[in-house]
Formats: C-alpha cells, structure tokens, sequence
C-alpha cells in the first residue's frame, strides 16, 4: 500500500513540470476559441458585411447596423468562444437603442483569417475596427460608445483609454486575466505562466468617459466582484448594473441554462431603460 502511494506521489511529482509547460506553450489555444459556424446576417436587419485590413496584413470580418436617424455609434467587441454571427439578438437591441453599430471578428474568429499569438494581436485588431470608424465611415469620436463583452472588454477598455468617446460599457468582463487564472487554476503557478494579462483595471485610471459597467452577481465564471473592482477603478462618471442569470446570459438574450433564471420582460425594459439614460440615448427605435 505505502509502495503504491509513493509510485502516485512520484508520478505526480513527475508528470507537474509538464503540465506546466503545456499550459505554457497552448495557453493562446487554451484562451482564444471561436466555436461554431460563422452564419450570414439576418436580413431584415439590413446588414453591411465589410472586411477590415489590420496593419499586419490579415482580414477581420465585421458587420456594419445602420439605423436611420441614429446619433451614436456602438462599437461592439464580442465575448470569447463566439462570433458576430451569434450576436443576432444584440444587434436587435441596439436597433431598439437608436444606434448604429459595428461588430468585429478578431483573427482566427468566424470568418477572420490569422491567429491570436500574442495580447497585442487583438489589441491591434480592436484598433483597426476603431480606425475603420473614425478615419473610413468619418464617425466623431464623441458619438462613438466602445462596449465589451467579457473577454472583448479587455479589448474595449485598451482602445478606450485616453480616447474623448462618449462612453465606455463593460458586461460581464474581469478586472484582470491574472485575477480569473489565479482562482480557476488555482493548482498553477499563473502569476509566473500567463503571457495574457489583460490589465483592465489598471487602464480604467486612464479612461475619462463615463464607465458603465453590467454583470451579473450570480455569474460563476467571472465573479461579480470582479465588477465591483472595476467599479473601483473607473476615476470618472461610472454606473453599475445589475442583471441576473449565468455569464453565457445577458440582460437582452437569456435561456435557463446552468441554473439560470431568465429575466422577466419587463425587468429587461427596466436595465434597457437605465442603460440607455447612463448612455445618454433618449429613445426607443421601433424594431
């Protein structure tokens, strides 16, 4: 019995190293995943497909809203293991909201060609989805709202900072990568082995645009005082809404997977309503 332990003790001893140096070299794999097919835009939507060129050389796909009559752009940076193409409903509600939107894929995501090598490849292609706004469709900076969604809000505030934008929305997403590895692989030396870090709350200090910031307190995957820590941060204006469900719901799209409670309509009216009045969006558009 004690010869078999110590066979498991030594193994484990063995087999440690390498599993630290796989989760160094596939971390890029481990963290950038695009699942599932990339689909056309829904018609009655009247979507621009457009492709967007990044200093580098590859070539994003992005999706163009237009709403007649809207002051204010979105520029929407989508979660991790997603595409634009099941962002159906988002596009929806920003039709609702008045705005008109661009939505980007990052390399290696839906139909964009390349790979996330390194944290700066997604910076650069948050980037030139901004420059694609202000120097090609002539949008100001002023009427441009930039919104993340859990791994696209390190990609949003990094574009954000420094920038007189007209508001800055982060939903669902982390104050730092390190944070969100240092509780999930906890078995890891993370601190040492993480080549992403996505310093959100660090870059906040530099953002002067008013903040608004959603997240669920029953999210199990990116606490909700992960929401509270960037509340902390954000120096100027900032608002903090509280939704409910898991981190794969949204205020505007929920199902009742992993336990989730979808909200009522008229409680998703209610978070609409206030996310519009911190936004400063005064209207409702029909569908």
């Amino acid at each position: 019995m004690k010869k078999d332990f110590a066979i498991v003790i030594l193994f484990g001893l063995l087999a440690y190293p390498l599993v630290i140096l796989a989760a160094h070299q596939t971390q890029s794999y481990a963290i950038f995943q695009s699942r599932g097919a990339s689909y056309a835009p829904p018609d009655h939507l009247k979507i621009d497909q457009v492709v967007l060129t990044t200093p580098d050389g590859e070539q994003l796909n992005a999706w163009w809203l237009q709403t007649p009559g809207a002051h204010k752009v979105i520029l929407f940076y989508p979660p991790n293991g997603t595409n634009i193409s099941h962002h159906g409903y988002r596009l929806n509600t920003f039709r609702k909201m008045g705005v008109n939107a661009l939505l980007v894929d990052y390399r290696g995501y839906g139909r964009s060609t390349g790979r996330i090598k390194k944290e700066k490849d997604i910076y650069t292609d948050g980037r030139t989805a901004w420059n694609y706004l202000i120097h090609e469709k002539g949008v100001s900076p002023e009427a441009v709202i930039i919104w993340g969604r859990s791994l696209g809000g390190g990609v949003a505030t990094e574009v954000a900072r420094s920038k007189k934008i007209a508001a800055l929305v982060l939903e669902s997403t982390f104050f730092s990568l390190d944070e969100v590895a240092r509780r999930q692989y906890w078995f890891l030396p993370t601190s040492r082995l993480l080549k992403f870090h996505f310093q959100n709350g660090r870059k906040l200090k530099q953002v002067t645009a008013p903040v608004v910031i959603i997240h669920s307190p029953d999210d199990g995957y990116i606490p909700f005082d992960q929401a509270d820590m960037l509340f902390d941060a954000a120096t100027g204006p900032k608002f903090l809404i509280r939704t409910n469900g898991s981190h794969w719901d949204s205020f505007d799209h929920q199902g009742v997977t992993f336990g989730s409670q979808p909200l009522n309509p008229d409680r998703q009216g209610t978070i609409l309503s206030a996310l519009m009045m911190h936004l400063n969006l005064q209207s409702l558009m029909a569908p």
